[in-house]
């Protein structure tokens, strides 16, 4: 994401390294879900809107492929809704929801997602999965963290890691293979009765 800069190397979009790219334009191509969410002290609108001032429609376009529209609309004062800690307080998968949504917000064309799931309910979990469709379809790039495997059916490609080194990579197919290999090879021979 280019927070911080590389300890080797340089990660670049479009041959631009992102640690050096300026962070409010860098900011419009690139939506984020970290693993630990935090929301802004303000209405569910600026937070899906980045604090930025943008129209409504483009709002509720994030909120509805994110599938938090209907949730936001049952909220105490919907897109007004203020957070904070004076405000009205979300449940986990409310709130990874929201981020979703920002995180969609504005049409980016990469997405980051660490843990997008780690938090929702089975309808959330369901959006989820289409807001990651959608993204297919319209050539985001998208790169998630994920633990549960109800998300890895959506990619295209894997990569494992195993304590920072990578195990593997490929596209799912050959991952799964690699898998399977590895677990005949794992298993003790029979003892032929």
């Amino acid at each position: 994401m280019g927070v911080w800069p590389p300890s080797a190397g340089n990660v670049r979009l479009d041959g631009a390294d992102v640690y050096t790219w300026n962070r409010a334009q860098f900011g419009r191509y690139v939506g984020y879900l970290p693993q630990n969410i935090e929301l802004f002290a303000g209405t569910i609108k600026e937070n899906i809107a980045r604090l930025s001032e943008a129209k409504d429609e483009i709002i509720i376009k994030a909120a509805k492929l994110a599938g938090a529209h209907e949730m936001i609309l049952h909220l105490p004062n919907g897109y007004e809704t203020r957070l904070g800690e004076e405000g009205f307080k979300l449940s986990g998968g409310q709130t990874q929801r929201i981020a979703l949504a920002r995180a969609l917000f504005g049409d980016p064309r990469l997405i980051v997602l660490d843990e997008p799931n780690s938090n929702l309910d089975n309808e959330g979990e369901i959006a989820l999965v289409k807001a990651l469709m959608y993204a297919k379809k319209e050539k985001i790039t998208t790169i998630f963290i994920a633990h549960r495997p109800s998300l890895v059916e959506v990619s295209d490609k894997i990569l494992m890691l195993n304590q920072g080194m990578v195990q593997l990579f490929g596209t799912k197919a050959e991952v799964y293979a690699r898998l399977q290999e590895q677990q005949v090879l794992q298993r003790p021979p029979s003892s032929g009765k």
